[in-house]
């Protein structure tokens, strides 16, 4: 008995110190979740909590990073000064993590600092710094852009590409030099499509001998690039060269060929589009040709464009030709827009109806009378628009009647004409609008915080700035913040203490449990009629709008829905329950911005400014640098980019399939 007790005494002490140790273990798991959560749920509100100070200094590293990021997406300028003393933080990634959010904060202030530290930075950190000092910097900053064109000759070559990059950003136009010897001579690749990408946006036009030697590049985003440049010199820019971009076998190349001659306009390059739009079978290609015929106002295609409209059933070829021939023969398509009217397509409609205010006169106003009374708000909102220019006299009728009416999309159209029209005489009824609170669409009144700062361009006005006043003190954080804007903007008044912060999108528990649900990034499926696209979905850097997409996916939000914007070589665009680029979930996402670039097939969240995205997503065909930690990019195609190619405007995503894990497929 006595041995036996000995020995159970020893097991039970095993035991229990071997429950202490799983139970300190599932403790910390718990904890470190419990804190990432309440990192996240901050950011879902937009405030940085007492805590934070402990969450920088954690001994746990994700949780430091995590922390630093949080910072610069909430925007906290106090809590922001704390990020410089990470920058020595021991992990390479909290470090760079640090840097890249105080490019994030957009504080002028840190500037200098920054800049006076990352000179004795290791290269993987200073780059992220001198990305930064591209996003905090503008062209009036002469001593700050020149020591950071210094960084164009760095001994790193991810230090020289991020400076090229960031002498764009901040508009130094006296890097052109540098950046075309980095474009000749560099021996990394990456850094001289950099300094390709640089001079292109900065319109660099004396190059052109240089963008002419990247035409034959073997990566399509290269050539896209030259093309464009190539358009920078004018009408002498080289227009056969740019022309042998309307053959490339990348369609989107193709398109940037048509812009860049449509950007030029000379006879002899409108020669090369007619003829090219004479054998184009791509609808999209049509679209854009289309487009730029209207433009450019040329008479050459017109004969195609009256043949597209007789033998074509997309409704997108259509609607371009129309718009087109309104530039052309004006009153002469009036009877071809009637018998259009007759097929019933709204989105064809609403270009008629801008067709029909393009035509203007007498002859016009009762066939946009009746859009204006038409079922779908779209095409009411595009007849509104033309009848203020085509029946002046009677834009108050419109406008009462616009104001009156069920959508918000008319209303929100009808306060921005009133701004623009700067009718006084209605600001009363945009006060009682705003005192309406939670009553009133929030678009509607974002675009009463617009309008009045329109007003406000000359002189104070009281009623104006007493609509003010009622937004700041809005409940929509979206809208008060808006507000706080236009009085620092327009009245140098600081109102920023009055913001209204936002209710979370969902709760700190309920975030806990998604970082136990999603331990690696799921995936989720849309299925179209071109093939099916697989997307890794990103809930490691933006698990917000990972669990909105999430939900709203298995909800079948997105069943039917269309892809309602198609640029060619920049994206495609869907999840709008409306159909016309205004609709949402009922509810808004904060930006979860990261240091990820938005390259071929990156999935980002579409807004109508920081902190306003919802179900709207779209899909890059191209990279398209210039997005990088403007909008949050959550997702990224891992097969099926040929279907995404495919896709026009119209598509319909027929559901999207969600899978709890990559790693599972992989």
């Amino acid at each position: 008995m006595k041995k036996f007790g000995i020995a159970s005494l020893l097991l039970i002490i095993i035991l229990g110190v071997i429950s202490i140790f799983y139970f300190d273990l599932l403790n910390l798991k718990y904890s470190k979740e419990a804190v990432l959560a309440s990192i996240v749920s901050a950011e879902d509100t937009r405030r940085v909590t007492g805590k934070f100070n402990e969450y920088l200094s954690d001994p746990d590293p994700e949780i430091r990073r995590r922390a630093a990021l949080a910072v610069g997406r909430i925007g906290d300028n106090k809590a922001a000064s704390a990020l410089f003393k990470l920058l020595e933080d021991s992990v390479a990634e909290v470090a760079e993590t640090a840097a890249f959010s105080i490019g994030l904060t957009g504080e002028r202030k840190f500037l200098s600092e920054i800049l006076d530290l990352c000179a004795d930075y290791q290269p993987e950190l200073l780059a992220v710094c001198i990305q930064s000092v591209g996003r905090l910097s503008d062209s009036s900053m002469t001593d700050s852009n020149e020591l950071l064109a210094s960084y164009l000759t760095h001994v790193d070559h991810r230090v020289r590409e991020q400076a090229a990059y960031a002498v764009w950003r901040a508009g130094y136009k006296d890097a052109e030099g540098y950046l075309v010897d980095l474009c000749r001579n560099d021996p990394v690749r990456p850094v001289r499509i950099a300094a390709l990408y640089a001079l292109v946006r900065m319109k660099a036009a004396g190059p052109v001998e240089l963008y002419a030697d990247w035409i034959p590049d073997s990566d399509p985003y290269v050539r896209m690039l030259a093309l464009r440049g190539m358009a920078l010199s004018g009408p002498d820019g080289g227009i056969s060269i740019i022309a042998s971009g309307l053959n490339d076998r990348d369609n989107d190349v193709v398109a940037q060929a048509v812009i860049s001659l449509g950007e030029i306009g000379s006879d002899k390059a409108i020669d090369r589009l007619v003829s090219r739009y004479a054998v184009e079978e791509d609808e999209k290609l049509k679209v854009l040709l289309l487009e730029t015929f209207a433009r450019l106002e040329t008479a050459g295609a017109v004969e195609y464009a009256h043949d597209d409209i007789n033998e074509e059933t997309s409704s997108n070829i259509k609607a371009a030709a129309v718009g087109y021939l309104a530039k052309i023969e004006k009153r002469e398509i009036i009877p071809l827009i009637d018998s259009l009217a007759d097929l019933n397509d709204a989105y064809l409609d609403t270009k008629l109806a801008a067709a029909l205010g393009e035509i203007g006169g007498e002859v016009v106003k009762p066939r946009l009378a009746a859009f204006f009374n038409d079922s779908a708000a779209a095409v009411r909102a595009a007849a509104f628009e033309a009848l203020c220019e085509a029946d002046v006299g009677n834009v108050d009728y419109y406008l009462r009647t616009a104001l009156a009416d069920e959508d918000m999309l008319l209303r929100a159209s009808a306060v921005e004409k009133i701004g623009e029209l700067k009718k006084y005489d209605y600001l009363g009824q945009l006060m009682s609008i705003m005192k309406l609170r939670e009553k009133a669409d929030v678009d509607v009144k974002r675009a009463i915080v617009e309008t009045a700062a329109k007003f406000l361009e000359n002189d104070a006005d009281s009623l104006v700035e007493d609509i003010l006043y009622h937004a700041l003190l809005d409940e929509e954080y979206i809208v008060s913040r808006d507000a706080a804007a236009v009085y620092k903007d327009k009245l140098g008044v600081d109102k920023s203490a009055f913001v209204a912060f936002p209710s979370g999108y969902i709760g700190t528990r309920k975030i806990k449990s998604l970082f136990s649900k999603y331990r690696d990034n799921p995936t989720a499926t849309i299925v179209t009629r071109h093939g099916d696209i697989l997307i890794e979905l990103f809930f490691d850097t933006a698990p917000l709008t990972v669990n909105s997409f999430i939900s709203l996916a298995r909800e079948g939000f997105f069943d039917g829905l269309n892809f309602h914007r198609v640029v060619p070589a920049f994206v495609v665009q869907g999840g709008d329950p409306r159909g016309d680029g205004w609709g949402g979930p009922g509810y808004s996402l904060r930006c979860e911005y990261s240091n990820l670039t938005f390259k071929r097939g990156a999935v980002g969240m579409a807004h109508s400014g920081r902190d306003t995205g919802g179900s709207q997503f779209f899909i890059t065909l191209m990279p398209q640098t210039h997005l990088d930690a403007r909008y949050t990019l959550f997702g990224q195609v891992i097969s099926g980019m040929q279907a995404v190619d495919q896709i026009v405007r119209g598509d319909i995503i027929e559901r999207v399939d969600i899978e709890m894990s990559y790693e599972k497929k992989k």
